[in-house]
């Protein structure tokens, strides 16, 4: 799947490692710049990208911005991605998972 450089995840289920990781792994991968999660366990979501961001060897080589935003509506989320500065023009792209 391709990805955007701005993704806000709509969380339903909250985070599971076992499930998610691979994800953030792939969000990582595709060398997004602003990860904002809402919903169940947003603050989950914000602290596992960040952790898997680091990596088990702690060098961290690619650096994502995280928010997490549990009780905002979810189109003010997407106002704050668009609002949000990155290094190139990217589009909001909002997942639900």
């Amino acid at each position: 799947m391709h990805y955007s450089g701005k993704i806000v995840l709509v969380s339903t289920s909250g985070y599971v490692p076992e499930r998610d990781d691979q994800f953030l792994r792939d969000l990582i991968a595709a060398r997004i710049e602003l990860f904002c999660a809402t919903g169940v366990g947003a603050e989950d979501w914000e602290d596992a990208l960040d952790w898997v961001c680091v990596g088990d060897d702690g060098r961290g080589e690619h650096l994502i911005v995280t928010t997490s935003h549990e009780r905002e509506p979810l189109a003010k989320v997407i106002e704050f991605a668009e609002q949000f500065s990155t290094s190139a023009q990217h589009k909001v792209q909002v997942i639900h998972r």
